[in-house]
């Protein structure tokens, strides 16, 4: 008598453009290791279908996808009900299935912090002055895991200031606050934590339109861009004697939790993917 075979669960990534991402490596280097049958691949979704496309995923047999930029609005307006850190933060990086409801999640806010805390103790985050650049999906789960650290000052800047403005009004804590972008030189001069929540430097894109002249040493610089490994952002703060941290390690840990809601489990805590990440980096073999 034939064994019953598993049907395997289907998972992905939706982006645009997508082909940058290495979010299938990840996903299948942890299904490799967790003998799990199953798949993950990428979905190139165009900006102004994206909606339409989301609800779609309901007739499908996708388990769930992860939602990167510029999509995690739509993703949130998609969805049937959300959870609390997606309703806290009003955008989504991951939409899943439950019975017939459609659910958004937002697993940046675990995908931002966990990185930062191995650099930064929560002693010196609670007496820390952050500069936040952009005001998108990801700054706000910049901005959400910074208030949950107890962050007492935070500038957020942007290049299109009432962006800024709107999102500083919107979380409304003393806190939070904007100036403008024309200002940017005097608070990098201040900043301990400098942060790139926006796409700028990531590969195809211009680099971020942010001198660190006059930036100090001891700050630590965070790009959230994982593509390329060291942004021009991250070169420059090194050669000014910064501690940097890039996005891969923010990939690795927001993907977690996003890899047991589509296949039922965690990750091998010993399947640790960033050597396969940074090959691929390398190489740009995905």
């Amino acid at each position: 008598m034939n064994e019953p075979r598993l049907i395997p669960k289907l998972a992905g990534v939706c982006g645009w453009p997508i082909h940058h991402s290495l979010s299938p490596l990840l996903h299948s280097y942890w299904l490799r290791h967790s003998n799990i049958a199953g798949a993950y691949v990428p979905f190139a979704v165009q900006p102004d279908k994206a909606i339409e496309s989301f609800k779609s995923l309901k007739k499908t047999s996708i388990v769930g996808v992860n939602v990167t930029l510029p999509l995690k609005r739509q993703a949130f307006l998609s969805a049937d009900t959300h959870t609390s850190d997606a309703a806290k933060l009003g955008v989504a990086n991951c939409l899943y299935k439950k019975g017939d409801k459609l659910i958004a999640h937002n697993t940046d806010l675990q995908g931002f912090a966990v990185p930062l805390l191995k650099h930064v103790s929560p002693q010196k985050l609670a007496q820390s002055s952050v500069l936040v650049i952009g005001a998108g999906g990801a700054s706000r789960a910049v901005i959400g895991g910074l208030l949950s650290l107890n962050v007492p000052e935070i500038c957020l800047m942007n290049r299109t200031e009432a962006k800024a403005r709107e999102m500083v009004k919107s979380v409304d804590v003393p806190s939070l606050y904007t100036r403008s972008w024309l200002e940017r030189g005097e608070f990098v001069s201040r900043a301990d934590i400098i942060i790139n929540a926006t796409s700028a430097g990531m590969t195809g894109y211009p680099k971020l339109d942010l001198s660190l002249k006059n930036v100090r040493p001891e700050c630590l610089v965070y790009d959230l861009i994982y593509t390329p490994k060291e942004t021009p952002l991250m070169k420059e703060a090194k050669s000014k004697g910064c501690e940097v941290l890039g996005g891969l390690d923010m990939l690795i840990e927001q993907a977690r939790p996003s890899f047991k809601l589509f296949y039922g489990e965690l990750p091998h805590e010993e399947a640790d993917p960033a050597e396969t990440l940074y090959n691929a980096l390398k190489t740009g073999v995905r």
